[in-house]
């Protein structure tokens, strides 16, 4: 279904170029009124197809959001206490299915990444909020106890979409710059306690990264915890 994002505007960007090729033609003939139907016509569906393909690319590298969406599922294994040092467990639980194993130190974990919101308009035609996980890493409790201690993280990002390989990052997003598309750019992060077995969900929503406790071990340590 997502390929129909790429195909179809491509489909209509070869329908315009033909259009505008026979106005060239109609051009080189001496027939102005066709020539112009052809290049104008032609050329403008050419570009609104390209363009509506360049969405549909960007879009294949990152995963669409309607409304909340279980994004990973956060499991915390102990390895010594004493030294806050825990494993934790990230299982993806959209289309990638990615699973990673990470030690951290400290008193939380926190999974951030990026997201994209377009304009109200796009919202309109489907484009809803995407986003892309960047990394899990650990948190302390408190500024104080954090400061000098080491950062232990993990990198979260899947395989990107053989999609997004066929033209440059920065292509893309210079378009969809110039497009007036996107609303904003940024990033997003959710911090939870760690404690032996528990079992936190993270939820994707329109506005950014969520994060609840999904069994008894985690429920206590979230209101054992002032954040």
């Amino acid at each position: 279904m997502d390929s129909l994002w790429i195909i179809a505007p491509l489909v209509v960007a070869v329908l315009g170029l033909i259009g505008f090729g026979s106005g060239l033609v109609h051009a080189v003939k001496l027939r102005p009124a066709r020539a112009t139907v052809g290049l104008g016509g032609g050329g403008i569906v050419a570009v609104i197809g390209m363009t509506a393909g360049l969405i549909g690319l960007n879009l294949q590298g990152y995963a669409r959001l309607t409304y909340e969406v279980p994004l990973a599922e956060v499991t915390v294994k102990a390895v010594n206490p004493a030294q806050k040092t825990f494993t934790v467990t990230v299982k993806r639980l959209d289309e990638t299915h990615f699973v990673q194993d990470c030690t951290l130190q400290g008193d939380a974990w926190e999974i951030g990444g990026r997201f994209q919101k377009w304009k109200a308009w796009a919202n309109e035609i489907g484009l809803n909020a995407t986003y892309t996980l960047d990394q899990i890493s650990n948190r302390y409790n408190s500024a104080a106890e954090g400061n000098g201690k080491t950062i232990t993280a993990c990198d979260l990002k899947a395989p990107p979409p053989k999609a997004t390989q066929l033209l440059p990052d920065k292509v893309v997003t210079w378009v969809l710059k110039h497009m007036i598309v996107e609303d904003r750019f940024f990033g997003s992060a959710s911090f939870m306690p760690m404690a032996d077995g528990a079992k936190y969900t993270v939820i994707a929503t329109q506005f950014g990264f969520n994060a609840e406790p999904a069994n008894d071990a985690a429920k206590n340590a979230n209101q054992q915890r002032a954040f």
